[in-house]
């Protein structure tokens, strides 16, 4: 029995629930224009505005905080394709810088052979053997171009770069005028003073055995001396070759000789195109020898 009465109260007080709500909605709508009703209606509508702008509120904040994390990424997008642009873009700057000194270079080098009396062949440099005790390069002439052991290597301007040593079918060996193992008798051109030149590796060249008594200004070009006793008998490089300039003079007041370090005019560690004169016969055929 205590079941069933207590679901007859449950469906009566349903009811009454039911009539309640219906009876204030029938208040609601008839009258609607009465100040107590429309007292009612924003009562009821402050407490809903109440409930639901707490929730409106996370929402926003979770929106903007969404939408600040995607402008962040987007940012972050934007950032590392400008920094992609910018490498690739001075990757091709310093391609195009090195392509501008190639064709420079090959210009100059090929004005020296239209305006040379020597017959030449032009080469490139393929690679380089440097250390402290060797400045040599290899070039991709060989006996099939024309040149031969001894051939005199020029630059642009008609600077001297080296001397043949080797030579293979397709490509030979240039011992640069850089090298420990390379001498050569040069001149000051402003003055005629004469000493034996030779390389040091990565630092100056040096004129040795000048006589005392010659002057030796510094920033005066030092060339190749040439010297001619004979139409067979001259030296193994052509006169008039520029090789640097003077920039510092060692004399001892005790010593008959002084010393110049001299800075090469042309740098030819890094010379890409290059001549080699092929018709010219010096008078001793030791690559490393001085006349």
């Amino acid at each position: 029995m205590l079941p069933r009465d207590r679901a007859q109260r449950t469906s009566a007080k349903g009811l009454r629930t039911f009539l309640v709500l219906a009876l204030i909605s029938l208040v609601l709508i008839l009258g609607a224009n009465l100040s107590p009703v429309v007292a009612l209606r924003a009562l009821l509508g402050s407490v809903a505005r109440s409930a639901s702008e707490p929730v409106a509120g996370v929402g926003q904040g979770v929106a903007g905080m969404a939408a600040g994390f995607s402008d962040a990424q987007r940012l972050i997008e934007d950032l590392a394709t400008a920094a992609a642009d910018r490498d690739r873009y001075a990757a091709e700057a310093a391609r195009v810088a090195s392509l501008e000194r190639e064709v420079a270079e090959l210009q100059a080098v090929l004005d020296l052979r239209a305006s040379t009396a020597f017959d030449t062949v032009a080469v490139q440099v393929l690679a380089r053997d440097f250390s402290l005790a060797r400045r040599v390069v290899v070039i991709d002439g060989g006996a099939a171009a024309g040149v031969g052991v001894g051939d005199v290597v020029i630059g642009a301007g008609g600077t001297l770069v080296g001397r043949v040593i080797t030579v293979s079918q397709n490509s030979a060996e240039v011992r640069l005028i850089t090298d420990p193992e390379f001498s050569v008798t040069a001149e000051v051109a402003s003055t005629g003073a004469i000493g034996i030149l030779h390389g040091r590796g990565a630092s100056a060249l040096v004129l040795q055995d000048v006589a005392a008594g010659w002057d030796v200004p510094v920033g005066a070009e030092v060339t190749t001396s040439g010297i001619e006793l004979s139409a067979s008998i001259r030296s193994i490089f052509p006169r008039g070759l520029s090789i640097g300039r003077v920039i510092a003079v060692t004399s001892l007041d005790s010593s008959v000789l002084q010393t110049a370090d001299i800075q090469p005019i042309l740098n030819t560690e890094t010379a890409r195109v290059l001549l080699v004169i092929v018709n010219y016969d010096g008078g001793l055929p030791i690559p490393s020898a001085a006349p």
